[in-house]
């Protein structure tokens, strides 16, 4: 290649990311389905053609996913690709980055062109921004040809979540429907200090404990926050959000009515933003918060008593087989009834990008994660006899010599892996029904009347625009806690009506009331 065309690459490649980026999260039904035609016009010809006359033949695919940068990848590789030439007659090539670096890869390798098959892809990520931009594939016809275990495995809600136009653009994970935001805490700290956590109502009674992990374990921090994360997972017990973290357009859970809102101005983010503020100024969260994006490390060294996290069923135990020691889970609200929204079950997914060579064999691959308990518990656990050991029908501990700290193949969040997490096999200290208790969380889910309908953001684009700047510089501070909620937020709200919140959060409660109207 010249230098000339690898430059031109270079720059389309850089220019591609640019407009990723600057379109925001939400992206827009309508755009999606006018830019889906057009790529299918477009399509070559001879691609879709080699796709189907080489369904038989036996392929590599590529495949990128949330995890980290184990040393024991190429074996692992190395056993699912035996199990995957059984059953499909294919390979894949294994792509992990972790939080630190996925999401800039994911941008990257978009915009590059790189042909990929298979890619992890959460609504969180901009993953309806990404539809629009013609970056993944329609699914409904791979899914009927390809994907009978998926829909035997999976609750319907999940396949009407991450739709556009009615066109099916993601694979969600069989797993936890809905999350109630909560807390982990370190175990050992817990009881070293006799902390009674059957009080605890509400995030403010906590605040006792951080007084005493401040003064006599210097080096712990009391509460860990990664850029205010504490905000999202909290304020998830309440509203869910209509576009990004940044946009404080939100709706309000509850089962009879459909309100969009402020979500800066209401009661619950009110008083936990000033509780943040305290804690900060008291040196309870750390006072990186502001720039932190991976507390892993810091949780691993055991230099963190507490931190936020989305909870279900057996949460504890799965960060155990990740941290090394034990911790505790607890609802941050009490007695908070769980709804399960389009943000729910599209938080992990599984997509097929536009350039992918091979569709059909993609599908193929995700359906065996939903079928194949072999071939799920290697993309989860790693290689039996080596990382870990089986210990009971369904259960398994460390192999031999292994531990979390010297296992080749370690810290996966099994829920990113895709597939049906149903298929995992339970670790030694987890209890051996939490499957059973899971589909229990499940079906106490309130099925929220929004679930399938995404805010188009066309007939409001500019504000929504203004409204993301206005969230990035003046409003992310709020939630870290480095800013006073009552002298800061004037300027806040003076910002956000001269960007139009009030024609979003209008036009966000229109469709919202359309789409309720149109599906009962």
């Amino acid at each position: 290649m010249s230098k000339m065309k690898r430059t031109g690459s270079l720059v389309l490649a850089v220019m591609l990311v640019f407009t990723l980026v600057l379109a925001g999260c939400g992206g827009s039904k309508q755009q999606a389905a006018s830019e889906e035609k057009k790529a299918e016009t477009a399509a070559p010809a001879a691609e879709k053609k080699a796709d189907t006359a080489d369904a038989g033949k036996a392929v590599e695919l590529n495949a990128y996913f949330l995890a980290p940068q184990v040393k024991d990848l190429p074996l692992v590789q190395e056993e699912i690709n035996k199990e995957l030439k059984a059953k499909i007659n294919a390979t894949v090539k294994l792509n992990y980055f972790f939080w630190d670096s996925y999401q800039d890869k994911q941008r990257l390798v978009i915009a590059s062109g790189e042909p990929i098959d298979v890619m992890f892809a959460p609504s969180w990520w901009g993953f309806s921004n990404y539809v629009a931009q013609k970056a993944f594939q329609p699914l409904d016809d791979l899914l009927a040809k390809h994907g009978k275990d998926i829909v035997a495995n999976i609750h319907p809600a999940y396949l009407k979540a991450p739709k556009f136009d009615g066109v099916l653009y993601g694979i969600p994970t069989a797993k936890d429907m809905t999350g109630v935001g909560g807390v982990l805490v370190n175990k050992a700290l817990a009881e070293k200090y006799n902390f009674d956590f059957s009080t605890v109502k509400t995030p403010k009674d906590f605040e006792p404990m951080f007084k005493v992990i401040k003064e006599k374990e210097p080096g712990v921090v009391p509460f860990l926050s990664t850029k205010g994360d504490q905000m999202v997972y909290f304020m998830q017990n309440f509203y869910e959000i209509l576009c990004s973290v940044e946009v404080p357009v939100s709706m309000r859970k509850s089962a009879d009515k459909v309100e969009v809102v402020n979500v800066y101005e209401q009661p619950e983010f009110i008083e936990a933003v000033k509780m943040s503020r305290e804690w900060y100024n008291k040196g309870y969260i750390n006072k990186d918060s502001a720039t932190i994006q991976d507390g892993m490390p810091i949780k691993k060294a055991q230099k963190a008593f507490m931190w936020a996290e989305q909870l279900k069923p057996g949460k504890a135990e799965e960060m155990e087989a990740q941290l090394g020691y034990k911790v505790l889970q607890f609802n941050a609200y009490a007695d908070v009834k769980p709804f399960a929204n389009t943000n729910d079950l599209t938080n992990s997914m599984l997509a097929i990008p536009r350039t992918a060579k091979n569709p059909d064999k993609a599908m193929a691959f995700i359906n065996e994660l939903f079928v194949n308990k072999k071939l799920k518990n290697l993309m989860s656990w790693g290689i039996e006899g080596k990382h870990y050991k089986k210990i009971g029908e369904n259960q398994i501990d460390f192999a031999d010599g292994v531990n979390a700290q010297n296992s080749g193949y370690t810290g996966m969040a099994q829920w990113s892996m895709g597939g049906n997490q149903f298929l995992d096999y339970l670790w030694a200290n987890e209890s051996p029904d939490k499957w059973k208790k899971m589909k229990e969380f499940n079906d106490s889910a309130v099925i929220s009347k929004t679930v399938g309908w995404i805010f188009n953001q066309d007939p409001v684009k500019t504000e929504v625009a203004a409204l993301n700047t206005v969230g990035k510089n003046l409003g992310e501070p709020l939630a870290r806690g480095v800013v006073d909620y009552d002298t800061h937020y004037p300027k806040v709200k003076a910002a956000l009506e001269k960007a139009g919140i009030k024609k979003v959060i209008d036009e966000a409660q229109k469709q919202a009331n359309d789409f309720i109207a149109k599906n009962k």
